[in-house]
């Protein structure tokens, strides 16, 4: 089963910190969470919709995550690396197949840096701007009002934008 076909993978179920049941039992909550999902574009009384919601943020934040943090462990021994290449090599003294294997691995370090880190700021965007980051700070609000404090939460879902939940 697939979000695609209108199912949600148990998996994603399990995200959720607090089903919708249990939101509608707070008194007001539901009137809030509406008006808060009307301007996200999510109803947040939908545990489908929440679900892959949160499975779709925890997805571009690895993604995000890892990308960059090897990017930018690969560009640091590639410009190390680079910058010893340029300031110590005698490029008129040494032959073309000395080059080329003095620098094989330098480019390939750098270029391989420079796409995981473009992939991870990919992603950031597609977080941004396809509302997931909007949708998520929505559902942290509507966990504020309901009363759970954000020290509960996953470090996946705790808030990134500076605002303080409760």
């Amino acid at each position: 089963m697939s979000i695609d076909d209108g199912t949600v993978p148990a998996e994603a179920l399990d995200l959720l910190q607090v089903r919708a049941a249990q939101l509608a039992t707070v008194p007001g909550l539901a009137e809030t969470a509406r008006k808060i999902g009307d301007d996200r574009g999510i109803d947040y009384l939908a545990d489908p919709q929440v679900a892959a919601m949160l499975q779709r943020h925890r997805r571009l934040l690895g993604g995000m995550n890892s990308r960059g943090a090897w990017g930018g462990l690969l560009l640091a021994p590639g410009a190390v690396g680079a910058w010893f290449l340029v300031d110590t090599v005698d490029w008129a003294a040494s032959g073309t197949a000395v080059g080329a294997i003095l620098c094989t691995p330098v480019a390939l370090l750098l270029s391989l840096s420079v796409y995981l880190l473009a992939r991870a700021f990919r992603l950031r965007h597609v977080w941004l701007r396809g509302g997931t980051r909007d949708q998520v700070n929505g559902y942290l609000q509507v966990l504020s009002a309901a009363g759970l404090p954000h020290h509960q939460l996953p470090a996946w879902l705790k808030p990134v934008t500076g605002e303080r939940w409760r």
